[in-house]
């Protein structure tokens, strides 16, 4: 099973650290949530418990961050789901641990792991130090900030109420990560058996069918209209299937 590393405040707005063994991510939150704890930092350490090595926000041992750095910079400008969901849930933990909104934003820019999510962060502060709202301040990047995301924030902000909807948000968007994994494991099996399908289909129309139209050759009168079309596509595959196939692969 795997451990996490966790980092929450407590409600007297102490730090408590520990390590904690869940299944996964989510069920590691809800322990710390049991616990009274909202998450700051949730991280899950290689190697579990016996000679476990904590890896950093590159996913390098300790130790190795100028590894991380420098693969950081052939990486894409743009913010991950995942650095947007710890974002969410870290800033929602430092609000409701009574940090100023400028603060937390401070706290995150500079704890950010990502140069992407660092400059977007501190696009962010930057913003809302300047008087904008929070919500303005991610609508003017609806590229990392998905329009719902928004108005959520916009009515947290309009209620009071910030710290606990990007709690939900989060929560969310752990939940969306988790369902489009499943999707995707669920549609791996039927996606091989099409490939197999389709690589077999080829192999009889290239290879077997052929050998056959000599012997429909020698039979006197008209095909079935199926065996007909078997032997036409087969024809099609032979001389013109390599088109098709740099067609299909440029479109």
């Amino acid at each position: 099973m795997p451990t996490f590393s966790y980092k929450g405040l407590r409600a007297d707005g102490k730090v408590a650290e520990g390590v904690l063994d869940a299944p996964g991510r989510p069920d590691a939150l809800r322990q710390m949530e049991a616990l009274g704890l909202r998450p700051v930092n949730l991280a899950e350490k290689a190697g579990g418990k016996n000679g476990s090595v904590s890896k950093n926000g590159a996913g390098l041992p300790g130790g190795l961050e100028g590894l991380g750095n420098i693969s950081f910079k052939f990486k894409s400008h743009k913010v991950s789901a995942k650095e947007l969901e710890n974002f969410t849930r870290l800033l929602s933990s430092l609000l409701a641990a009574g940090v100023p909104l400028s603060r937390a934003l401070v706290i995150l820019h500079k704890e950010a792991s990502a140069p992407a999510a660092q400059a977007k962060w501190k696009e962010i502060h930057d913003m809302v130090v300047d008087g904008m709202s929070l919500a303005d301040a991610m609508a003017r990047s609806p590229e990392t900030f998905p329009r719902v995301y928004v108005a959520m924030v916009e009515a947290g902000e309009a209620g009071g109420f910030l710290d606990v909807v990007l709690a939900q948000i989060a929560e969310f968007q752990a939940r969306e990560k988790d369902l489009k994994s499943k999707v995707m494991t669920a549609m791996l099996y039927p996606c091989i058996l099409l490939v197999l399908a389709l690589v077999v289909l080829v192999v009889l129309l290239t290879f077997f069918i052929p050998k056959f139209q000599q012997v429909f050759a020698s039979i006197h009168g008209s095909l079935p209209l199926i065996t007909q079309v078997i032997i036409g596509a087969s024809h099609l595959l032979r001389n013109y299937g390599l088109f098709v196939a740099v067609a299909i692969v440029v479109v």
